[in-house]
């Protein structure tokens, strides 16, 4: 994990997502807001931004280590100074949207925004620029997941197809259909979390309703002349997998 060192890589500032002149009750809400928004998943991607999370607030939470932070980031290898921005409550033409004026200004780095382009954030209204709207890891699924992904899809369709059209046909009708979706909807579930390591998101959701799709038709296949009694499985089915990996 990287440390305070003025020579270091890591700017705080930027992991937390806040003006370097923000006060510490801003930089206390934004580290709040972003530990909430990646909470507890194992996932190794949200791991090592909760680090950094906590390494961030660690020093700008304290005032004297954001004192020495500060000083080193002044030093002669800092950046450029930023152009002042107006003074608050000006009101001046928006530089995205020309023909709109505004008095607001982004809560970072003070460029004017108006209500058109603004981005509102837990810590506050920013200009597209700043508000880096990253994807949460949790429903990013890389090349690696989405084949794995696929492949559990089909090979838990056919399986599940299978035992739906062989052993579990006579529980296809009336009131024992419930139980038979239910039970392909937690299946499917738990198998695409195994495949794609916990993940969540219309990619995920996507594969398993394909995958409940491939089970209904490996049944239809088996048995042609109940294919339409297994739409209300497969529909109780694709609806769980939804609610449980959206």
């Amino acid at each position: 994990m990287a440390s305070d060192d003025p020579g270091t890589a890591t700017d705080w500032y930027e992991v937390l997502e806040v003006s370097p002149n923000a006060s510490r009750e801003v930089i206390e809400a934004a580290y709040r807001s972003l530990s909430a928004r990646y909470g507890a998943d194992p996932d190794p991607a949200v791991r090592e931004r909760r680090r950094e999370l906590d390494a961030a607030w660690a020093i700008l939470g304290d005032p004297a280590r954001r004192a020495a932070y500060d000083a080193g980031r002044a030093g002669p290898a800092s950046v450029a100074p930023v152009p002042e921005a107006p003074p608050p409550g000006t009101i001046v033409a928006c530089p995205r949207d020309p023909g709109v004026e505004t008095a607001l200004r982004c809560s970072r780095c003070g460029t004017p925004i108006c209500p058109r382009c603004l981005v509102q954030t837990p810590v506050g209204a920013r200009c597209r620029g700043c508000a880096r709207i990253a994807r949460n890891p949790i429903y990013t699924l890389s090349a690696g997941g989405m084949a794995r992904a696929a492949a559990a899809s089909l090979v838990g369709g056919l399986v599940m197809g299978l035992a739906w059209g062989l052993v579990l046909l006579p529980f296809t009708f009336g009131f024992f259909a419930i139980f038979v979706g239910a039970g392909l909807g937690y299946a499917f579930t738990r198998v695409l979390e195994f495949a794609t390591g916990r993940k969540r998101g219309p990619a995920v959701v996507a594969f398993a309703i394909a995958g409940i799709l491939v089970a209904w038709g490996v049944m239809a296949i088996l048995v042609p002349e109940v294919w339409l009694y297994g739409a209300l499985p497969a529909g109780i089915a694709a609806y769980l997998a939804y609610a449980n990996l959206r």
